[in-house]
Order: C-alpha cells, then sequence, then structure tokens
C-alpha cells in the first residue's frame, strides 16, 4: 500500500515538472541564394541539432525551416509550415536573412537576423531558456 502511494505521489510530482516545462520553437528563415545561409546551414545547424540532442530539454525543442524563394523576395506567410502561419502574419514580409526566432511557449522570445547575432545574442537566449525550463537557471 506504501509503495503505491510512493509510486503516485512520484507520478504526481514527475507529471507536474512536465506540464511546467517551456514549450519551445526555434525558426530558421533564409533563401538558397544567401551565402551567409549557407555558411550557417553547412557548420552552425549541424553544431545546434547535436547541441540540442544533449538534453532531455533539447530534445523537446521544436525546429522548423522556413524557406523563401530568393533574397529578393520577401519571406511571406505562405513560405510557412501550417502549425507557424500565425508567425508569418506576426512577423510580416522579411527580407533579412538568415534570420533566427526563438518562440517560448507560443510568443515570439527573439527575432534576430545575421550569424553574429545568431552567436552572441540567439544562443545564449536559447541555452538560458533550456536551463530555465531544466530548473538550473
Amino acid at each position: 500500500m506504501l509503495n503505491r502511494l510512493y509510486a503516485f505521489i512520484f507520478l504526481c510530482l514527475f507529471a507536474g515538472s512536465a506540464l511546467a516545462a517551456d514549450e519551445i520553437v526555434v525558426v530558421y528563415l533564409g533563401t538558397n541564394d544567401c551565402p551567409y545561409c549557407q555558411h550557417w546551414e553547412a557548420r552552425a545547424k549541424g553544431e545546434l541539432a547535436a547541441e540540442l540532442r544533449t538534453t532531455q530539454e533539447g530534445r523537446a525543442v521544436r525546429y522548423y525551416e522556413v524557406k523563401g524563394e530568393t533574397l529578393r523576395q520577401p519571406i511571406v506567410e505562405r513560405h510557412y509550415p501550417e502549425e507557424l502561419k500565425w508567425l508569418g502574419q506576426k512577423l510580416g514580409p522579411l527580407r533579412g536573412v538568415p534570420r533566427f526566432v526563438l518562440v517560448v511557449n507560443g510568443s515570439i522570445a527573439w527575432s534576430v537576423i545575421g550569424t553574429n547575432n545568431y552567436e552572441r545574442v540567439f544562443l545564449p537566449a536559447l541555452r538560458q531558456a533550456l536551463a530555465r525550463g531544466s530548473g538550473r537557471a
């Protein structure tokens, strides 16, 4: 009887912490003719994927790529997958790529343009959001 009580308490605590975790979405916007996008995709994209695989919180992150046709044409709502149409509406037509958007619990937390801002602003913000979700921040 006591073992069942402990099991029930453990499940309640575990379920509560799982429900309290932030929902984190990473959105990368780019075009195939953007040299900075190509550089990020060749180098940092794999590093990001590897980093996200290292923790349970990281594995829960949803990653999306939104690709426009060319640098000369804006990325618009039709380029976004169905579940991100709201983001396309909110951001409007975009030309600045590569762009990295961090969405936490359905709200845009960060939107940065360029690989320097990816390294300097976006990655630390993502790491902080992941740490907050794990209770380490």
